[in-house]
């Protein structure tokens, strides 16, 4: 008989029995809950207009060329949706927003949109939704399904003026759409707009009724993305595990984060940050610790803290220090991890709970029974600073893929866009101890801008506003002061593009089993790759304009990249 203590959590305060999954009826349960009830209900679906589900997938999206056709936005069924996306994804599709707002709230439009309400122009404001959905292992989608999927979508796009990223397989779906409120004279609100996106998903299928969605709204209105990319995928989080190695119905239990909260002050017990290491040195789950594990939902004036919470320190953080997922499965294989977990109650946590789920699959299936247990954090650090408007016991930012940049639990609007000076104390300081500092001068610093990335694996790097200007990556003899904390750490010295990489940016091997090096340096294990192949030839082509054709005006070449003086442009 299968012991079920796994599916019991345990506390000096409670205990709760739970399956491992939430049921249908608990989840929709969970969605009716209102953080304030004294707030109006809101109809969203007042103005809903169904959007027929395809028969069949487009064109485009059949032939496998992706976005590789001219936009044409009077297409019904999204046959047409744009550039490609490189080499990388060659069959996916991007639709480009009608309607975008400035960080300055100027309008821009695509020149189709037609009736704007300039009143509406004046304070706009857009919503986020992130959500995943894996289809049962038994009810995969077949590929032809995939395919009208992305079909639908880029018509959804384009009816509702949706932006953001996709990514479909025939496991699901893993995704971070926006909206924004369209100014025109019968335009709906953001909000509105992604509830239909959500309708519009569960009449696909059923299964998305069981999806946790996390909303953001009333953020400004340049959180919007400017396009839509649905992206064909193999796996929607790329851990290279075969579904039957580590199947994610078979994870850890999944607990919400009132639950996650109490289980953070074990003793006996350990959290594992499943999320990067560039993401991990601006936030993380220590303030059990550095807070003696107290930490309330809804403080209140004159609370007393007793003497027993005060003597509590909580689960230990582990930080595996990923540069990609993919390096998971290496750092789980090491023997000083498997000794870290022995006897533990395993706690994993990650951005919105995706990357949990085949993980903790993985490491219950490496560590079994010698663990006191693999629980997960259902709906991520997002659900959680939800959950915990004074941050409970998380400490500094939350790594996001979209336009907030970085978020914490006194900025739901997050860094996203210019910089700007602070006003008034910075309330960061409680955070010193975090390891966020500029890659070059080392001074303390949160903020991924600039699209920096280590010299030696690729991966985004903290550089200062007064080191950017500087251009260290662009300087000679500088490059290596660009690196990140786990290559500095590594004494990684080799380029990342002058090492040969395979299966996702794993290094190749000699035949002799060891290492490649290059120029008697080393190299990193794993590389970030950047750019989705398309980037190069970019980069190439503009190298090549400031350079005049040997041939000057009278080239007959319609695709030369160089230079053409006194001959008009090519349409």
């Amino acid at each position: 008989m299968k012991d079920d203590t796994e599916n019991a959590v345990v506390t000096s305060d409670l205990v709760i029995k739970r399956k491992r999954r939430l049921s249908k009826k608990e989840r929709k349960a969970l969605k009716k809950q209102k953080p304030n009830n004294d707030l109006p209900e809101i109809d969203f679906m007042k103005n809903y207009q169904k959007i027929r589900v395809p028969d069949k997938a487009s064109k485009e999206v059949l032939s496998d060329k992706g976005g590789s056709a001219k936009i044409n936005n009077d297409d019904p069924e999204g046959a047409s949706t744009g550039k490609s996306l490189g080499k990388w994804f060659p069959s996916a599709l991007l639709v480009k927003c009608s309607v975008n707002f400035t960080n300055t709230n100027d309008l821009l439009t695509n020149g189709t949109v037609k009736d704007i309400d300039e009143s509406k122009t004046k304070n706009p404001k857009s919503s986020l939704v992130l959500f995943y959905q894996y289809t049962e292992k038994t009810k995969k989608w077949s590929p032809d399904k995939v395919k009208i999927l992305m079909t639908y979508l880029s018509t959804i796009a384009k009816k509702r003026n949706i932006g953001g990223r996709i990514r479909v397989a025939q496991e699901g779906v893993n995704a971070t759409l926006s909206a924004v409120d369209m100014p025109t004279k019968n335009g709906i609100s953001a909000s509105e707009a992604l509830r239909h996106v959500i309708q519009d998903l569960k009449n696909f299928d059923p299964v998305f009724e069981e999806t946790d969605f996390k909303y953001i709204d009333d953020l400004p209105a340049d959180r919007h993305f400017k396009e839509l990319r649905v992206i064909p995928v193999e796996e929607l989080v790329f851990y290279g595990i075969r579904e039957e190695d580590a199947a994610c119905d078979e994870g850890g239990v999944h607990l919400d984060a009132i639950e996650y909260h109490e289980m953070l002050k074990k003793e006996n017990a350990v959290v594992i940050d499943v999320r990067n290491h560039y993401e991990a040195v601006i936030g993380r789950f220590d303030g059990q610790v550095k807070s003696n594990g107290v930490s309330k939902i809804n403080p209140k004036e004159g609370d007393e803290k007793d003497d027993k919470e005060k003597n509590r320190s909580g689960a230990q953080y582990i930080d595996p220090k990923l540069r990609k997922s993919t390096d998971f499965t290496q750092w789980l294989a090491k023997d000083e991890t498997k000794e870290k977990l022995k006897d533990k109650t395993v706690l994993m946590f990650c951005t919105g709970g995706i990357r949990c789920e085949r993980a903790s699959s993985l490491l219950k299936k490496e560590m079994g029974s010698k663990v006191g247990g693999v629980y997960q954090l259902q709906g991520g650090i997002e659900r959680y600073l939800q959950a915990f408007p004074d941050g409970g016991f998380w400490r500094g930012k939350n790594f996001v893929f979209d336009k907030r940049e970085a978020v914490s639990a006194a900025d739901k609007d997050g860094d996203g866009g210019i910089i700007r000076k602070k006003k008034g104390k910075d309330k960061s300081s409680t955070n010193e101890d975090l390891p966020a500092k500029c890659c070059v001068c080392e001074t303390k610093w949160d903020r991924y801008v600039g699209k920096k990335k280590c010299f030696t694996c690729g991966v985004p790097v903290l550089m200062c506003e007064k080191c950017m200007s500087l251009k260290p990556d662009k300087t000679k003899g500088s490059e290596l002061k660009v690196r990140c904390p786990l290559c500095v750490e590594e004494n990684i010295t080799v380029p990342a593009s002058e090492v040969e990489f395979t299966d996702n940016g794993v290094k190749n091997k000699k035949q002799d089993g060891k290492e490649t090096t290059v120029n008697k340096g080393k190299a990193a294990d794993s590389v970030l790759k950047w750019g989705g192949g398309h980037a190069k030839s970019k980069k190439l082509q503009r190298k090549a304009q400031r350079r005049v054709c040997q041939f000057g005006s009278e080239c007959v070449r319609n695709d030369c990249m160089f230079n053409h003086p006194g001959r008009a442009k090519q349409s």
